[in-house]
């Protein structure tokens, strides 16, 4: 079944997975095993300026603390021309309400950039860290469905 988010982008979602709008106005995605929230949104974009999805990231990543080598990102390209770059890394966060200073949640992320002129698509999956291989096929086969659409079309 294709998910439509008109007229920014639509993708075909993997049998047993649902998807819904959220308040952000992009769509959430869980898989049948619920392991993990994949999540895309789009952004439109000057139509005169062809980003690079790459780049895009790294500035994300930046933003983020994130630091990545080179070779750390995929590089894809989708159809109706746009391309994605994506990565994938752990990270650990803190839990402000536990006593132990050293216990830490140690998440998962699938963290991807997909372009193209007028329009950018952010898409981000989570899950426990340990879990990740339950669902990262279906998720990066769901990515390579992505078709972005120019504003207005």
């Amino acid at each position: 079944m294709r998910v439509t988010l008109d007229p920014a982008f639509d993708f075909e979602l993997p049998e047993g997975w649902t998807a819904e709008i959220d308040e952000e106005g992009g769509v959430a995605v869980t898989g049948h095993d619920g392991v993990g929230l994949l999540h895309l949104i789009a952004f439109e974009q000057d139509e005169d300026e062809e980003l690079d999805p790459a780049e895009e990231l790294y500035i994300f990543l930046e933003d983020q603390g994130i630091e990545l080598e080179e070779d750390e990102i995929e590089d894809l390209a989708l159809p109706s021309g746009a391309a994605l770059s994506l990565c994938e890394y752990l990270s650990e966060g803190e839990d402000e309400e536990d006593e132990d200073p050293g216990a830490a949640e140690t998440t998962y992320w699938l963290v991807a950039v997909a372009t193209i002129p007028g329009n950018l698509v952010f898409c981000s999956y989570t899950c426990p860290a340990g879990f990740e291989e339950v669902e990262r096929e279906a998720v990066h086969s769901l990515l390579t469905t992505l078709r972005l659409s120019p504003p207005g079309r």
